[in-house]
């Protein structure tokens, strides 16, 4: 549709009705992304000075393998919070499905929080919850079309949407990078349905889950494995000094520097 556009301007042609709307939307939402993200995210920009490193903790099964790095500033993806030999510096979720079954322990948790919004109304998080957790809000570009799965990751989060990527574990890296960290450690990144803990799920709820998305991850394989080396680029190109490092990988054993911990 972008593209569509574009290329009606170009050739000077007069835009539809409903082209000049879908442009129109597109650019107040932008506008009201930057202004919502000077609040949200500027405060946090070069939060380490290039000196402190970061962990990423996602909510894979290996997670329950991980020795804490001292003295890290550690970012729960989703229910990884859960985690109770780490205390969390930041929360980040950018749909529904990742906190649903936590939502009391969300609210309690004492820590900075991002919570994102989404495209797909039942992946939506609640206005409400997000109220409730004292969180930071941030868009996705799912709002803008033709983005989906090709959006390009952001440097100038205080400006731009996030880049709403296949799954969360590769989004937040915009944010991991943003605080401009020494080392960004990737911990329970396991490319697999299963989770370290299933929160308020019955068995019978988390089964489920896994299995679903045990489908997609072996659906999606190649695809999702593709856009972790977009991020190892993005990386490299505007982070260059900061290294990334997977923790007992399994799913990125290879993609990155790999560190295997003494369990």
């Amino acid at each position: 549709m972008i593209k569509k556009i574009k290329n009606t301007i170009k050739k000077g042609l007069r835009m539809r009705p409903e082209d000049i709307v879908i442009l129109s939307e597109i650019m107040m939402n932008l506008t009201a992304t930057a202004q919502l993200h000077h609040e949200t995210f500027l405060p946090f920009k070069n939060y380490c000075k290039g000196e402190k490193d970061v962990v990423v903790c996602a909510a894979g099964p290996s997670l329950n393998d991980y020795n804490p790095i001292q003295d890290a500033v550690h970012i729960a993806v989703n229910r990884s919070f859960l985690f109770d030999k780490v205390k969390f510096d930041f929360i980040f979720a950018q749909d529904f499905d990742g906190v649903r079954m936590v939502q009391e322990q969300l609210i309690e948790y004492d820590c900075v929080k991002f919570l994102g919004t989404q495209g797909v109304e039942s992946k939506k998080i609640p206005e409400s919850l997000i109220i409730k957790s004292g969180a930071r809000k941030f868009d996705t570009d799912w709002y803008i079309p033709g983005a989906g799965l090709g959006g390009k990751m952001a440097v100038d989060l205080e400006n731009r949407p996030l880049c709403n990527m296949i799954n969360v574990g590769q989004s937040v890296m915009q944010l991991a990078l943003y605080l401009n960290p020494k080392r960004i450690y990737i911990v329970g990144c396991d490319l697999s349905g299963n989770h370290f803990a299933t929160g308020n799920q019955t068995k019978e709820e988390a089964e489920q889950q896994g299995e679903q998305m045990e489908i997609e991850w072996k659906r999606d394989h190649d695809l999702i494995i593709n856009r972790w080396i977009e991020v190892k680029e993005f990386a490299k190109t505007y982070y260059p000094d900061t290294e990334i490092i997977s923790v007992n990988p399994i799913g990125l054993k290879g993609l990155f520097k790999d560190l295997y911990q003494d369990k």
